[in-house]
């Protein structure tokens, strides 16, 4: 009788027939062209690296790395996030290159999930990284690489989730990492009831207490940027919501059709300063796409320059592709 579990794949994992693969190299040969077509240079860091890449970015991933011990004695973790190790590769082989850097990539990313979650451990990514450019112009360029691909994937029906995490930030200043992430977590859930009771628990000030419990009612058009100003807690608060109205003007009417500001948007990876978004595509409950800019990752690495990117889930948009591919 043959082995019951090799007849299976660890969970989290999975075979790709060739339905599966001829969708995700569709994927992958529509983004290539349109990268190459905007001036991206692909990119391949390698599927291990010391583990520091990923923990040095103070993220969420340090606690999903599948980590193992090389014949060396080293300790490596499989890519767990293109971006970082994008960083790394700029902050060292690509230091002297002259910015702005526009690199590309495809893979598989792997993490560490619990099992019988339905997450998957390992996925595929593609991607972009702009580095060395630091106004609101390069935000809009890799907002609009997001949207020129799931337009040319014939996906019409998207939206751009768009926030800058320096709105929230000031609201979580002097709190300690389990209040902080209470507040992060309902924050996250837009659960307004919660919020006002953290608020009051932790004896914010009136002004910070009242943006906290708008924060899950400030989302919308441009118009909401307006609302948003008149609770910004501080300078840092002032300037997201400048930066988000300086992107808002660039966009055109048809891009700026996708997009719904988002002043609670609040991803989990924990390198973002500034601009952050989240892209849905309709008959898909999860995000397919998110990005945003990370200005201080690659001063980690040892070079300090702005940058901003986004990935995009391979996996995910391959199952609302149609036959007209």
């Amino acid at each position: 009788m043959p082995n019951l579990r090799l007849a299976q794949v660890p969970p989290g994992s999975q075979d790709l027939l060739a339905d599966d693969v001829r969708l995700r190299r569709t994927v992958q040969r529509v983004w290539f062209d349109l990268a190459e077509a905007s001036g991206y240079r692909e990119v391949i860091p390698p599927t291990f690296e010391y583990e520091e890449v990923f923990t040095l970015a103070g993220t969420q991933l340090a606690n999903e790395l599948i980590r193992f011990v090389d014949r060396d004695g080293r300790l490596v973790a499989l890519r767990a996030d293109f971006t970082s190790a994008i960083a790394r590769m700029a902050a060292t082989r690509l230091r002297d290159a002259e910015p702005p850097l526009r690199l590309s990539y495809a893979g598989k990313v792997y993490r560490q999930r619990p099992e019988g979650g339905g997450h998957a451990r390992e996925t595929f990514q593609l991607g972009a990284e702009l580095i060395g450019s630091a106004g609101p112009d390069a935000d809009v360029e890799t907002l609009r690489l997001a949207i020129g691909l799931l337009r040319a994937l014939r996906v019409r029906d998207f939206q751009i989730n768009l926030g800058d995490i320096r709105f929230v930030q000031p609201l979580l200043t002097g709190l300690d990492e389990e209040e902080a992430e209470s507040l992060r977590s309902a924050i996250d859930r837009k659960d307004r009831a919660a919020l006002a009771d953290g608020a009051r628990r932790y004896g914010a000030p009136a002004a910070v207490a009242r943006a906290l419990v708008e924060l899950p009612e400030l989302i919308g058009r441009g118009e909401v940027l307006l609302r948003a100003r008149s609770l910004a807690s501080g300078p840092e608060a002032e300037a997201a919501i400048e930066r988000l109205r300086a992107i808002d003007a660039l966009l055109t009417e048809e891009e700026r059709a996708h997009v719904v500001y988002d002043l609670g948007e609040i991803r989990g990876l924990g390198y973002y300063t500034g601009m952050q978004f989240e892209v849905f595509v309709a008959g898909l409950g999860r995000a397919v796409a998110f990005g945003g800019r990370y200005d201080g990752l690659l001063a980690r690495f040892g070079a300090d320059r702005p940058a901003v990117g986004f990935a995009l889930e391979t996996d995910a948009l391959a199952t609302v592709l149609t036959e007209a591919l």
